[in-house]
This record gives C-alpha cells, structure tokens and sequence, in this order.
C-alpha cells in the first residue's frame, strides 16, 4: 500500500490490520504523522479493536502540543466523508474530503484564556489597556460601550461555577455601587441577592468554561497577535471542524457514535437552565476533544453557501470566496438534539466590537476553538 492510497482511502470498506501494520511501519521509518493518519484509518474500519485503539491514542497523545497555555490535539491528514444524507439540505451530498494533518484544542476558549493571549485584562474587567488619550475620544467610548455590552453577557455565562444567569450586574463580584452622592457603598451580593453557585466558596474564576458573544473577527485579532513564522493560529476551516470532530469514525452523527444524544453526552436542550456546562465536564472524542457537540456553537473560517458541496474541491477545502455569513458548528446548550450533529450547519453575521455596533453573534451560545498549523511541516 502506497501513501497516495493511504491518504485517499475512505468510507466503510478496507482491512484495518493493514492499515495498522501500514502504520507500525511508518512508525519504525521515522514518519510518525504518517503513521498516525494510517492508524486512524485502521480505527475507524475497526473502531472495536483494543490493539490498534490503544497504539492509535498512545501515538496520537505523543502529537500533542502545549502552547500558549493551551492543549492542541493532532487531528490526523487524511480523507473522510463529509456531510449527512440524514440531515438538512445544506448537510448534502456526502462527499470525500482530504486533509492535511493539523492541531485543534482540545476545548473552545475560555474568557479567561483570550484576555490573557490578547494581553487585556483579566475577567470580570477584560478589556485592553489603552492610552489616556484614546480612551477619552468619542471613538474609543462608542467602542468600549459596545464591548461592555458583550461583557455583561459573559458575566452571566463565563463564570465557572455559576449555575443560572441573573441581572448580569449581580455576576459582578468587584463592583462597588454607591449611592448619588457617593456614600453607603454596597456589593452586587448586597444589592442584587446571591448568584446560584455549585461551590459559592470558591472564587469567581473563568476558565472552565467557554467564552461567548464572541465575533469571529475578534478571533482573527488573536490569531494574528499570537501567530508567528513557525507556528499559524486560525479558525479551522468547516472541513477541519467536522474531520475533528467526528474523531475517527465513520459515518456517525455524533463525536461519540450513533447514540442519541443525552446530558451525559453533551450540553444541549437547556434552553429553560440560562448556564453553560464546562467543556472539559464532557468526555473526549476519539481526537481527545472536548465538547464537540452542544456547549457553544463555533465559528469556523469559511463563509456559508447553502450549495456550496455540490462543488467543493476534494482537497483542503477553504469554502466560498465571500458571503454574508459565516459558519457556525456544533450546536449549544440551547439547542435540540438536532442541531448537535456533527454535520448540522448554521451561520450567523458578525462584527467587531471597534466597529461600535451591536453584532449578531452577542449571543451567550457562540464561542471558538483555535486551529493550529505548523509552518515547519
């Protein structure tokens, strides 16, 4: 078997020990993302086997990556079939993609994580520090209302162990308010009544679960802040985002199998709870990613087109060259069972907040994960 075979083979039919000797072979030659891309192949023909399983998941665990405070997981190259002929129109027709290999994290972003990478401040302040002079222009005050109204949504939902969102002005734990002529100063938990907490001892924290109201726009701002000549950050492209998140296997509708949903599974169907569950409070995918389905809906790179897999190139596909919206993934935890497929599509527009307008991704059910694609390979 030849590397152009091994990396266009797809769908339901081949001998799994082949690919599995394939991948002990390129193992042995020094080729290790080879070889992860043909035991992942051997994987999703015998998802069952304990051998190739277990080789698969040491290899894939030995392509991890820590950077910037993140874990990226290797999501082998390879073909896959993508799309559903189950779902909606727009999830047809089935079509084979190949990939190049690339690193996703391992959950989507957590307020806390993007202040930091972005150098602001921490939550719940979380904005950037900037000059006297700027911040005193109309300019920088019509900007900084717009983000501090992305912030009062994330107050409700980013905090790791609030249970239900109120009056966003009681999820401000350092938010003195004082009466007009400044005297008899009181807490948000003395005006406003206690926010619902699994462990109210704790400090107010935001790094468990993911962030939301979030532009894809202000994500591309991270990506070019922490991207360097070695190392690209990007949204995944649409095909990245459902390659990794079906973690190997074939054909089925979610990134643990054929099983209908359920809450164990994933965070989906609490439209009544107003709270996010921590992505990490999920088990992993067969890529050892968090919370593919359900949570948050996540941006990726490409602009929607209803049609657009009619003609989908077959390699690295980049999706249409310019739209109105772009792609969201994965369904959230407001969603029906439907929605968290891992080929359900969905779209929405979006702005930055130094627009100074109100976007219509300031919703507390849209957040990201970060692609990682090394520019040494």
């Amino acid at each position: 078997m030849d590397r152009e075979t091994l990396l266009a083979s797809c769908g339901p039919e081949g001998n799994a020990r082949a690919f599995a000797d394939m991948a002990i072979e390129l193992k042995h030659d020094g080729v290790p993302v080879l070889a992860a891309t043909a035991y992942d192949r051997a994987f999703g023909l015998d998802p069952t086997d304990k051998e190739i399983n277990l080789a698969r998941n040491r290899l894939l665990e030995s392509l991890a990556v820590r950077e910037h405070g993140l874990l990226f997981r290797h999501v082998p190259g390879g073909s896959f079939l993508m799309g559903s002929n189950d779902g909606d129109a727009d999830e047809r027709p089935v079509h084979p993609v190949e990939l190049s290999g690339f690193w996703i994290s391992d959950a989507p972003l957590s307020w806390a994580a993007y202040c930091r990478l972005m150098g602001w401040q921490q939550p719940p302040k979380a904005c950037p520090v900037e000059p006297a002079t700027r911040r005193e222009s109309e300019e920088s005050r019509r900007q900084m209302f717009m983000l501090h109204q992305a912030n009062k949504i994330r107050l409700q939902y980013c905090e790791d162990r609030t249970m239900r969102a109120r009056d966003w002005h009681a999820h401000d734990p350092e938010q003195i308010w004082t009466s007009s002529d400044g005297t008899n100063p009181r807490t948000a938990r003395e005006l406003f009544g206690p926010v619902d907490r699994d462990e109210d001892s704790r400090p107010w924290a935001y790094s468990e679960k993911p962030m939301v109201a979030v532009s894809w726009q202000e994500v591309d701002e991270l990506c070019r802040r922490i991207s360097c000549e070695r190392v690209t950050y990007r949204l995944p492209t649409e095909a990245e985002w459902e390659k990794a998140a079906r973690g190997g296997l074939i054909g089925a509708a979610y990134p643990w199998g054929i099983g209908h949903p359920e809450a164990t599974f994933c965070d989906f169907n609490r439209f009544d709870q107003f709270s996010i569950q921590p992505s990490r409070r999920f088990s992993p995918n067969g890529y050892g990613l968090h919370a593919m389905s359900g949570g948050i809906c996540e941006w990726v790179s490409d602009w929607y087109d209803s049609r657009f897999y009619l003609t989908s190139p077959r390699r690295n596909p980049k999706g249409p060259t310019s739209g109105d919206e772009r792609i969201l993934r994965g369904g959230s935890w407001a969603d029906c069972a439907s929605a968290v497929t891992v080929s359900f599509r969905a779209s929405r527009k979006a702005c930055h907040w130094r627009d100074g307008e109100w976007g219509h991704h300031m919703a507390p059910n849209i957040g990201f994960r970060l692609c990682r694609v090394s520019n040494e390979i």
